[in-house]
C-alpha cells in the first residue's frame, strides 16, 4: 500500500506527512505569517518614480491615512504619522505567539504613549527569550545547561538565557546581541532612573526597533536564516537537514505545508491561505539544490489549482 499525502487525515499539514512515499520530492513550506507595511506607504515617494507608480502610492497613502484617523483620531494625526514612519514596517514573522503583543506595543508607540510602549517592548523581548528556553530545553537534555534550566519557570537573567541559547545554536547571527542590547535598555528603563524622563520617545523607538530586529532575524522569512533553502525567490522551504532541528520543529513546521515543487495556493472561504498539491510525485529524490531548481523552473501551467485537482482526483490509495 503506497502512502500518499491524500491518505493522511490532515493532508499536507499532517504530522505524518514526512512518511509519505514521495517525500523525496517534498519540502516544508511555511505559509502563515504576520507583517505590516503601513509605514512604507506613508512616506513621500521620490521624484524618480514613474507617474503611474507615484499615483498608486498616493492612493494607498490616502487609504492608510483614513485608517489611522479612524483608529487614533485626528487631534494628533501629524504625530501619529511621524511615529508610524519613524517606527518603520513591522517585520515578517512566522510565529503566532508574539503577533498580537508586538502589534499592541507598536500601536502604543504610534499613539504617543512612549513609556508604555518602551515597557511593552522590553517585556515582550523577555517573553520571547523565555519561550525559546522553555519551549526547546527538553531537546537539549544532554547539554551542560539542562540541569540549570529544566525546573525553572522563567528567566530574568538575559545574558544567561542568551548564553544558553547560543550554546544550543538556536539563535541566528546577530539575535543574541540584539537581545542583550534590549536587555540593557530594559534594566535602565524599568528600574528607577531619572534620566529616563528625558529620552522616553528615543528609548521606546530603540527598544521597538531592537525587538523588530530580533523577530525579523529569528522568526522571519527572508533574513538568510540557515534553515531555508537558498535560491527560491518569493518563497522559503526548509532544508532537509533542518527538519529535525529543535527550533524548526517547534516553530516552523507546525506552520508549514509539506509540498512538492508544483504546489499551488488557494484563499479559503474562511479567509486564510491554504496549499494545493498533487497526491503523488513518484519516486524522485531531490536534494535541496535540485528542489530549488525545480521551484525556479516550474511550468506555470502545471502549478496545482482547484480545477486541476477536481479534474484529476487522487488515485486509489491501495495502489
Amino acid at each position: 500500500m503506497r502512502k500518499r499525502i491524500t491518505s493522511l487525515p490532515r493532508g499536507l499539514y499532517d504530522d505524518a506527512a514526512p512518511s509519505v512515499a514521495d517525500r523525496g520530492a517534498r519540502r516544508f513550506h511555511p505559509f502563515s505569517f504576520d507583517f505590516d507595511s503601513t509605514p512604507s506607504s506613508l512616506v513621500e515617494p521620490p521624484d524618480s518614480w514613474e507617474e503611474n507608480v507615484r499615483a498608486l502610492h498616493f492612493e494607498n497613502r490616502a487609504k492608510q491615512l483614513k485608517r489611522l484617523e479612524a483608529e487614533f483620531g485626528i487631534s494628533h494625526i501629524d504625530d501619529v504619522i511621524s511615529n508610524s514612519i519613524d517606527l518603520g514596517p513591522k517585520s515578517i514573522s512566522l510565529v503566532a505567539d508574539h503577533y498580537q503583543l508586538h502589534e499592541q506595543a507598536r500601536r502604543t508607540f504610534v499613539a504617543g504613549n512612549y513609556y508604555p510602549a518602551l515597557v511593552a517592548a522590553c517585556a515582550l523581548g523577555e517573553r520571547i527569550l523565555n519561550h525559546l528556553v522553555l519551549d526547546l530545553r527538553d531537546s537539549f537534555q544532554s547539554s551542560v545547561h539542562y540541569k540549570k534550566v529544566y525546573r525553572k519557570g522563567s528567566f530574568e537573567d538575559w545574558p544567561f538565557a542568551v548564553s544558553v541559547l547560543s550554546d544550543w545554536r538556536v539563535l541566528v547571527n546577530g539575535v543574541g546581541a540584539a537581545f542583550l542590547s534590549l536587555g540593557q535598555l530594559r534594566n535602565r528603563s524599568i528600574h528607577f532612573n531619572l534620566d529616563t524622563y528625558a529620552s522616553l520617545r528615543e528609548d521606546a523607538l530603540t527598544a521597538l526597533k531592537q525587538l523588530n530586529k530580533i523577530i525579523a532575524n529569528q522568526f522571519g522569512l527572508f533574513g538568510n536564516q540557515p534553515w531555508f533553502i537558498e535560491n527560491t525567490p518569493g518563497a522559503q522551504f526548509v532544508k532537509r537537514e533542518y527538519e529535525a532541528n529543535p527550533f524548526v520543529k517547534r516553530y516552523l513546521i507546525p506552520h508549514s505545508g509539506f509540498v512538492g515543487p508544483l504546489y499551488g495556493m488557494e484563499f479559503s472561504p474562511e479567509g486564510y491561505w491554504m496549499h494545493l498539491d498533487y497526491a503523488d510525485y513518484g519516486d524522485v529524490e531531490f536534494d535541496d539544490d535540485e528542489f530549488a531548481k525545480q521551484i525556479r523552473e516550474r511550468d506555470r501551467a502545471l502549478v496545482v489549482t482547484r480545477a486541476i485537482i477536481e479534474k484529476n482526483p487522487a488515485p486509489d490509495e491501495r495502489a
